[in-house]
């Protein structure tokens, strides 16, 4: 029987809350930072009952937060293509998978054409390698030739991630989906900690990097949901440096300032919280992913 997916989105910063644009009204700003709350609250509900599967990044949204930035594409951060060649078993070849298509999902998102292209040819020789038959001629063809137009470029990888979490899901392939979220998660976190830059108390990004507190645990829920998989169980041991420092960062209540409403004379008064990150837990929680990165990524092979 076919699996009801409950569908969260991983970013780096990943989905669950996206930088508004710097010249955004003050209405779109109130409705961003609802939208953020209410999805920080879902992503705090979920549990170990109702949580069903963690999918891997969407390109759509994940790094859309560098559009509304001044941080630059680094291709420093990026995975060596020539690691693919080290990944000869199903932990490393579904890890690099979710690597490689955060790593295609980060070109894109700064419209680098040429770099996303030859990430997307990587992302297809794994997808052979784990079984994961979504390369027909038509996208094949569309690959052949990416034009130079982002949208077109967005839309391409958009419809090859959707084509990969149809197939899994088809395929009830849970533990693949694990392996494939993690990695793609800790090359999203290993990328925006290296572009980010020296650590600010009110750096935007920086606040963005200490909210993935919930998405860090609800995906570590779902790796031990499924750690009677020798892979996903060593693979959860290697996380537990990261784990370990986001367990540090304490969660505050911030009160907003009363508002006078538009007609009347009622004023709304709310409040949201905030997870709080100092500079020695930025800096430790930045080794911890570089360290775990390049262990599953087999840089230091």
């Amino acid at each position: 029987m076919k699996k009801t997916i409950k569908i969260l989105t991983v970013i780096a910063i990943v989905g669950m809350v996206v930088l508004s644009l710097p010249n955004c009204t003050e209405s779109q700003n109130a409705k961003n930072n609802t939208e953020k709350d209410t999805l920080l609250e879902e992503s705090n509900k979920i549990t170990e009952e109702n949580l069903t599967f963690y999918l891997i990044p969407s390109p759509k949204d994940m790094f859309a937060f560098t559009r509304n930035t001044n941080l630059k594409f680094s291709e420093a951060v990026l995975n060596p293509k020539a690691n693919v060649d080290k990944y000869l078993d199903t932990k490393t070849q579904e890890t690099g998978f979710g690597v490689y298509s955060a790593d295609l999902a980060y070109s894109a998102s700064f419209n680098q054409t040429n770099k996303a292209g030859e990430y997307m040819k990587v992302v297809r020789k794994l997808s052979e390698e784990i079984g994961v038959s979504i390369f027909d001629e038509t996208l094949i063809n569309r690959m052949d030739y990416i034009p130079e137009n982002e949208d077109s470029l967005m839309r391409i990888t958009n419809d090859t991630y959707h084509d990969i979490v149809e197939f899994l899901e088809n395929n009830d392939r849970e533990t693949s989906l694990a392996l494939i979220s993690a990695g793609g998660w800790v090359e999203s976190l290993y990328i925006v900690v290296n572009i980010v830059g020296d650590y600010q108390e009110n750096n935007k990004v920086i606040q963005l990097i200490a909210d993935q507190k919930n998405v860090f645990e609800n995906l570590m829920l779902f790796l031990e949901q499924n750690k009677s998989n020798k892979d996903i169980n060593s693979l959860i041991a290697e996380m537990e440096k990261i784990h370990e420092v986001y367990k540090k960062l304490e969660t505050v209540k911030i009160e907003k300032s009363p508002k006078k409403a538009s007609k009347g004379n009622r004023y709304v008064v709310g409040g949201t919280t905030k997870i709080v990150i100092t500079k020695e837990q930025f800096e430790e929680l930045k080794q911890a992913i570089i360290d775990v990165r390049n262990k599953i990524t087999l840089n230091n092979v």
